[in-house]
């Protein structure tokens, strides 16, 4: 081999060698510079913006894109890895979202706590308030009986009307009183529903949730409001001492049947009427259930579809 030659070899390898160093080096640049600004838009999501965080990490991937093309002489290799940018992204969006559920559920339960505790306290001061007030009355109405044993003929029948009306302010206060206490009793005491929509979710999804109303089916047609196409339908509706406890139970044991996982609050559980009712007799006892009830607004709607479609097809 000649000087010539081997110039030109040694040349062509030594070349071989830079060119294959620069592109691992430039590979290396593009790659880290592509991670660390798409972790940096990931840790920065917010519910409210991952829309927007999507279309950046869409922008930082093209521009990613064409420094690969733009660097072809190096034949660099697309390192982006989209699909797994986009689940990282979902997954950071859940755990927003499970967190936010969380933060939700924990603020109702103290919200439930405070308004109940204020209830409690307020009712007290009622059957204090009652209770001073009968005692008060009691005080008058002996010291009237005390002036009866020594009033004149003429004063008696005046004081007689005086205790008449101070007997009956009494068992009015007490009433107050009584009413009162037995309210205080009741803050556990409530109604647990069973229901379903079989026209807006299909058959076997059961809402499982308790209401203290006094008249409980004023709840099951809020939720019959205009956020649903047809109204619900009630398999059972339970009176109980502690409703909390109940539905608690009910929950805990259907947690598999559980449609939403991660938004506990949404009460909604895929199963069959019979189980839910086998927890109720575990935790309460035997109750009544219609186990299909009319469902009429949907089925009326399907006998209208039916009858539209072969109307149709006669024309």
């Amino acid at each position: 081999m000649n000087k010539a030659v081997e110039y030109a070899f040694n040349f062509e390898s030594e070349f071989q060698n830079q060119h294959q160093t620069a592109q691992l080096e430039i590979q290396q640049v593009l790659d880290d510079s592509y991670r660390f600004k798409t972790k940096t838009l990931l840790t920065s999501v917010s519910l409210k913006k991952v829309e927007n965080k999507l279309d950046e990490l869409k922008k930082e991937r093209e521009r990613y894109r064409s420094l690969i093309v733009h660097y072809d002489f190096f034949k660099l290799t697309d390192n982006s890895d989209w699909k797994k940018v986009e689940s990282d992204l979902r997954y950071r969006a859940l755990e927003l979202q499970e967190a936010m559920d969380k933060r939700d559920a924990q603020n109702e339960i103290k919200r439930q706590m405070r308004e109940e505790r204020t209830r409690l306290g307020e009712l007290e001061r009622q059957q204090i308030e009652a209770e001073k007030r009968e005692t008060e009355l009691e005080e008058r109405k002996t010291a009237i009986q005390h002036a009866l044993l020594e009033a004149s003929e003429e004063h008696r029948k005046e004081l007689e009307a005086t205790r008449k009306l101070l007997e009956d302010e009494i068992e009015e206060v007490h009433k107050q009183y009584e009413r009162a206490k037995s309210m205080a009793q009741m803050t556990r005491q409530g109604h647990v529903y069973i229901i379903s929509n079989i026209g807006s979710f299909g058959e076997n999804v059961f809402k499982i949730g308790m209401t203290r109303r006094l008249e409980p089916l004023d709840r099951i047609y809020e939720l019959s409001s205009a956020s649903v196409p047809f109204e619900f339908d009630v398999h059972a509706m339970i009176s109980c001492d502690d409703a909390p406890a109940l539905e608690s139970a009910l929950h805990a044991e259907l947690s598999d049947n559980r449609i939403n996982k991660v938004n506990v609050r949404k009460e909604f559980f895929r199963t069959d009427i019979q189980k839910i009712i086998d927890v109720v007799k575990q935790h309460h006892g035997e109750v009544e259930y219609v186990a299909n009830p009319a469902a009429l607004q949907y089925y009326k709607s399907l006998e209208a579809e039916e009858l539209r479609e072969k109307e149709t097809v006669v024309a």
